[in-house]
């Protein structure tokens, strides 16, 4: 494992769920770890677990709140090393049926906020020539889910966001700085309470998931796929005509996830 000692890592969405999890992991081993969230009572909580961290309230949706508070950190605590864009939030809605607010808000959380923290920090890590970029995008970011429409939408947006981000930073810093895409199934996070998970794929443990990213985020991964399902779907794509996928899809019941969640209106 690498030295992370006094290593500044960012992770937005860190008061609470997957976030929360890897802001300890890391808190453990003694890095510098900035905890970003827009939710105060959380951030309070947070707050009496990491030791070795720092808090900041900011709603990272909005770019000017992003770009004030990275000259904050940067300032005060240093350039990160990695930067975790974990922050999330899903709409439980069919499409039609989902507001104009809500339709905005998951894509602004979801991807828009990956943009304004990438172009807050990543100057400053490319001048320092290192760092990591752990992007956590979903299984809903390769294939699409029903009830999940705007939550599919954005998270494709992570997964092509990052691809082609990861081919820029190869000229920008000629390969100093690493993008990590994570693509993991349904999490007992609470976000998708009350989902049934498809045919032999178990809902993932958050600690154990993060324990997973933060290995691979270690081993300079390009990809993480969770559970061993998910891993499939590319290939399944490519190898079947889109009747045919999704026929197996529905056999695996990946559309009934949502059903004791989401009833269409």
């Amino acid at each position: 494992m690498r030295d992370y000692k006094d290593r500044v890592v960012i992770i937005t969405g860190a008061a609470h769920g997957i976030g929360l999890s890897l802001a300890k992991l890391y808190d453990q081993i003694g890095a510098k770890v900035v905890v970003i969230d827009v939710n105060a009572q959380a951030l309070q909580e947070a707050e009496k677990i990491l030791k070795n961290a720092v808090f900041y309230q900011c709603d990272i949706t909005k770019k000017e709140n992003v770009y004030e508070l990275s000259k904050t950190i940067l300032r005060e605590v240093g350039v990160p090393y990695i930067i975790v864009n974990n922050a999330g939030v899903v709409e439980n809605s069919y499409f039609l049926d989902c507001s104009d607010d809500m339709l905005e808000r998951t894509m602004n959380v979801n991807i828009v906020s990956h943009f304004w923290i990438c172009k807050a920090f990543l100057p400053a890590m490319i001048k320092k020539g290192e760092g990591q970029l752990c992007q956590v995008a979903s299984a809903a970011g390769v294939m699409g889910v029903k009830g999940l429409a705007a939550y599919c939408a954005s998270k494709h947006a992570v997964v092509g966001f990052s691809n082609a981000l990861r081919l820029e930073l190869e000229g920008y810093a000629k390969n100093k700085i690493f993008v990590t895409l994570v693509c993991p199934g349904f999490i007992n996070t609470g976000m998708f309470e009350g989902v049934k998970p498809a045919r032999f794929t178990p809902l993932l443990d958050q600690k154990k998931i993060a324990q997973v990213i933060f290995n691979a985020v270690d081993k300079k991964k390009h990809f993480v796929m969770e559970p061993f399902m998910v891993k499939t779907v590319p290939w399944l794509q490519v190898l079947f005509p889109v009747g045919a996928f999704n026929k197996i899809a529905n056999f695996f019941k990946v559309n009934n996830a949502m059903d004791d969640i989401v009833k269409p209106k």
